[in-house]
């Protein structure tokens, strides 16, 4: 038994001092019924509670349990491998399970092992953002390899192509023991454990964390999550984007307030130019190669952009007939593959892409011809040339750009962001020679360009987002640590300016930044003591039940009960102990 303080509709004990006793033992304890499976007990001081509940066979589960902790096993001051870990209140939380496009085998994991802090045994949900191989290829191995026994979320385009892509990837790393992290098999598998979940849906989990998905605008499908844990409210961003373009919607701006918002960093200060004047001068530099006698290489990541800039072409080509003799090469499979995928998910899509299915299928490209491999690629003479990945590290992209990159009428254009370690960060600085795949080196005479239609954000739409949510904690992710330090200290300036309290923290990876924040502890009542109404100030007593406890409907609050109330709420009985005593 004990006393509750109201405080308007929520009920705070206002004895809770973050403890939870568990039995371990069927030895009776000395203030309760014996039947009692779980019990928060009315101790105020916390050594006292330490030497009664260890004499009653009670196990303290303590700890500062006010901290949010949030650490990076990827993504931390880097692009690439995004894995943040967060724990409070007891539940742990994984936002995405990527690799990093730098690296190859175990080496481009996430630190799921080997760290003692992070036990990913205990996780309770992983809440997968998108498809792209840095936020999800690592997830086969999760669930596969690791001891992670938890739920594991996406959206449902998210799904749906995630495992078309994924098992891609395993198979082109069979040939290879070092690269292959997990087997074709293993992506099966994986299928069985994810579950989907809709925009705006809020669903409750593990007995107290609250999971609602909102709009990305990144990719078909992306997602930002917002976890409540004990009414604290963190929103991951992952890869998002507030610019719509030409055919999905911008990001959605969360109509409750977070406490911590964990956002992207990886443009850090630069800013995008507007969207017309990219593709103005996209256009033209394609218009004038192609006029000049050379090809254009796109590389591109398969999924995402890769669709934007074929909606772009396929539209130039349309409106100028004296380029339709040039063709226009899609050299990845796994694109063609996914345009199903796109086609059943258009009501996920912008309004004018919507309008358009009315009268013709969009993705259906007049000017564009989908190879189905390499070796089909006939090149003879101007063509612009999409093909995988965006970084040049192997596969077509690259095979086209050691065949072209000696030619001074070729241009390469890199439109997404170019990742450290990448042979597409490597030409951005104007080296003289690359190295070839065979180890030969060859001289780099065609022209590179850089002109970003990466949906990620920019500065404009990092603070003008983070002052529309107003969380007081921002933590930067995802992001290169120069750019990452240069965005802290510009939003950390902003927000002097306009006088909001604002903390920025830009941890590396396995660094663990702790937030303070006090938990709402919300009590059930219910029974007769529900009865009457309930008053801002009044004390209610009753027996209070762990949301644990068998017979509670596995409800995520504790549940206030009168003792005659136990039967019919719980499978527990109120009991009568009495003590004999005889005197000499």
């Amino acid at each position: 038994a004990t006393g509750l303080e109201a405080r308007g509709t929520r009920y705070r004990p206002r004895w809770w001092k973050g403890f939870t006793f568990v039995r371990r033992s069927s030895g009776a304890c000395s203030h309760l019924s014996s039947q009692l499976e779980v019990c928060f007990s009315c101790y105020n001081e916390m050594d006292a509670a330490k030497r009664k509940a260890a004499a009653a066979g009670l196990h303290i589960m303590e700890g500062d349990t006010n901290l949010v902790e949030i650490t990076p096993l990827g993504a931390g001051q880097e692009v690439g491998r995004s894995c943040i870990w967060m724990r409070y209140q007891g539940k742990c939380i994984m936002f995405d399970c990527g690799i990093h496009p730098g690296f190859s085998g175990l080496n481009s994991l996430p630190y799921l092992d080997g760290n003692e802090d992070i036990d990913i045994s205990k996780c309770d949900v992983a809440l997968i953002t998108h498809f792209h191989l840095d936020h999800c290829a690592a997830v086969p191995y999760l669930l596969s390899k690791t001891r992670f026994k938890g739920r594991i979320f996406m959206t449902h385009p998210t799904k749906a192509i995630y495992h078309s892509l994924i098992k891609d990837f395993a198979r082109a790393a069979k040939g290879s023991s070092d690269q292959a992290l997990y087997s074709e098999e293993d992506v099966d598998a994986s299928m069985d454990r994810i579950e989907v979940v809709d925009f705006m849906q809020t669903i409750e989990v593990a007995g107290g964390i609250k999971i609602t998905p909102y709009r990305a605008g990144h990719v078909l499908g992306a997602a930002m999550f917002m976890v409540e844990v004990a009414g604290c409210r963190v929103l991951y961003t992952g890869d998002y984007s507030r610019v719509p373009d030409r055919h999905l919607p911008a990001a959605d701006i969360p109509p409750i307030a977070p406490h911590v918002v964990i956002v992207e960093a990886t443009y850090g200060v630069s800013r995008h130019l507007p969207r017309e004047q990219r593709e103005l001068l996209f256009l033209q530099r394609i218009t004038d190669t192609l006029r000049g006698g050379g090809r254009v290489l796109l590389p591109v990541v398969a999924l995402g952009r890769a669709q934007e800039l074929l909606l772009m072409l396929d539209e130039h080509w349309e409106t100028h007939p004296e380029l339709q003799s040039v063709p226009i090469y899609q050299a990845s499979g796994q694109m063609r593959k996914s345009m199903r995928v796109f086609e059943t998910y258009v009501e996920m899509m912008n309004d004018d892409i919507k309008a358009a299915f009315l009268d013709h299928n969009p993705f259906a490209f007049r000017h564009v011809t989908h190879l189905k491999s390499a070796s089909h690629f006939d090149d003879v003479g101007p063509c612009v040339l999409m093909a995988t990945p965006s970084g040049l590290q192997s596969g077509a992209s690259r095979d086209a750009f050691e065949a072209w990159c000696d030619d001074r009428r070729n241009t390469v254009i890199i439109c997404d962001f170019a990742v450290q370690g990448t042979l597409a960060r490597e030409i951005l600085t104007a080296p003289k020679d690359i190295l070839t795949k065979i180890g030969v080196r060859k001289q780099l005479r065609c022209g590179v360009m850089q002109l970003s239609f990466s949906a990620h954000a920019d500065y404009d739409q990092t603070s003008g987002f983070l002052d529309a949510v107003k969380p007081p904690h921002v933590v930067l992710v995802h992001g290169e640590r120069e750019g990452m330090m240069r965005l802290k200290w510009a939003l950390e300036k902003a927000a002097v300016e306009q006088d909001i309290p604002r903390a920025l923290y830009t941890p590396a990876v396995m660094q663990t930044v702790k937030i303070q924040h006090q938990p709402l502890r919300v009590v059930r009542v219910a029974g007769s003591l529900a009865d009457k109404p309930l008053q801002v100030g009044a004390v209610l007593q009753g027996v209070l039940i762990n949301p644990l406890a068998s017979g509670t409907g596995g409800a995520a609050e504790p549940l206030l009960l009168h003792p005659d109330d136990l039967p019919t709420y719980t499978r527990l009985h109120r009991g009568r102990v009495t003590q004999r005593q005889a005197l000499a």
